[in-house]
């Protein structure tokens, strides 16, 4: 009997990941593989160096038996020089797994090139999953305008309100290449953003659930626990916090089930992209720009609808 009978799993939902493979994006990729038909897991600079990234992403297609295909994308941002965060995930971004020899190879195509080919063939249907700094999507909308018009809708997991996990404003995601992030919030997608205060709030794994999860003994919860071991010793010991936080599984499972998202508004957002403020997401609260609302921020969430999620999943 299929264990994922009592999921709602969605096999019409069609979705590419873009991921800078580390910690949570692997949990991330295990959610989006389990509630919907995750077509291409894509490759982008970010949190740590780039050929661990692809070597990640192929790690985790592998243990998880996906038939995904991995495609390379930009391995720098636009223009920012922008710092990895080994600190956080581990020496490789899989906290506590060492041992990271996947025997597959990525596909050939550039990621961009993929997100456009998919776009095309799925025309209408395909929903991209963002969790990462956005300089693929930018680079694939820049040789393909109509790529708006392609997706169904985009889902952001990037910037704060006020809380910056990177600088004092900026969020990382948007901190690493926010001119990809200001290129694709006016292009036209369909934008749902999933700032990182809101994942604060209610995506993290405190102990009790941290050691429910480390007690399923599936595949899927060991991955979970080895590969965000470094990120939760990080966020309790520098961070203060009180667990592990998972803001690309929150955007993952909010996609996947939009009453998790119990507020949201639409905004006119844009990105600084100068000073010390670069990166910092400006939200027009009070429509002072007279532009339209470019993008539906997530500002309240269901923790318990997302823990409930996070866990069926990982008891598969």
């Amino acid at each position: 009997m299929d264990k994922r009978n009592h999921l709602s799993v969605n096999s019409d939902k069609i979705t590419i990941i873009d991921s800078d493979t580390a910690s949570d994006d692997t949990t991330a990729i295990t959610l989006a593989s389990s509630l919907g038909d995750l077509k291409a897991i894509t490759v982008v600079a970010g949190n740590v160096d780039f050929k661990n990234e692809i070597k990640n992403a192929l790690f985790t297609k592998e243990y998880l038996d996906l038939d995904s295909p991995v495609f390379v994308g930009s391995e720098r941002p636009i223009l920012n020089q922008w710092r990895t965060v080994e600190e956080v995930h581990g020496k490789n971004g899989m906290g506590r797994l060492t041992d990271i020899n996947p025997k597959s190879l990525p596909e050939p195509a550039f990621a961009p090139d993929a997100i456009i080919s998919l776009a095309q063939q799925y025309k209408g249907k395909l929903e991209i999953l963002a969790v990462s700094p956005l300089t693929n999507l930018a680079l694939a909308y820049l040789k393909e305008p109509s790529l708006p018009s392609l997706v169904r809708k985009v889902w952001i997991m990037g910037g704060a309100f006020t809380r910056g996990n990177t600088t004092q404003l900026a969020e990382f995601n948007f901190w690493t290449d926010p001119e990809a992030a200001q290129i694709v919030l006016n292009a036209g997608f369909d934008i749902t953003i999933v700032p990182w205060e809101v994942a604060e709030e209610s995506a993290m794994v405190y102990d009790e659930e941290w050691n429910k999860i480390e007690s399923l003994k599936t595949k899927k919860a060991k991955l979970f626990i080895e590969a965000n071991a470094v990120m939760r010793e990080f966020s309790k010991l520098k961070e203060n916090l009180k667990g592990s936080v998972h803001p690309d599984s929150l955007t993952v499972a909010i996609a996947h089930d939009q009453t998790i998202a119990t507020e949201r508004k639409k905004f006119y957002v844009s990105v600084e992209t100068c000073g010390s403020s670069r990166g910092g997401m400006l939200i027009d609260w009070y429509g002072l720009t007279g532009k339209e609302p470019n993008a539906e921020i997530v500002t309240r969430a269901n923790r318990e609808k997302f823990m409930e999620l996070l866990i069926s999943v990982l008891s598969t």
